[in-house]
């Protein structure tokens, strides 16, 4: 996938949701520049910001590759089982995640 189709996914899919910049980026723990960044594709998220982009975004997951489609899913999966709505962080004072 090139870095163009994920910046794009990433726009798109915040606007179909018709989330701000800003609203986005506090929901994934960045700033609203770095939502910037990588709308533009200047940047890419790490894979720590993709599986939280795409708890937020599910539609992102589909500007994926087969094999990286299905792991990115089979991640998001585990972190919903795993931390059933809580923050994922260690010891932080995050607020609780909303379910999906």
């Amino acid at each position: 996938m090139s870095g163009n189709s994920l910046s794009l996914a990433i726009r798109n899919a915040r606007r179909e949701r018709r989330l701000t910049q800003e609203e986005l980026a506090a929901l994934v723990g960045v700033s609203q520049g770095t939502i910037s960044f990588w709308e533009r594709g200047l940047e890419t998220p790490t894979v720590e910001h993709l599986i939280l982009l795409a708890l937020e975004l599910p539609a992102i997951v589909e500007s994926f590759g087969g094999h990286e489609q299905e792991l990115l899913r089979r991640v998001v999966r585990l972190e919903r089982e795993l931390f059933a709505g809580r923050c994922a962080c260690a010891g932080c004072s995050c607020r609780p995640r909303t379910a999906r």
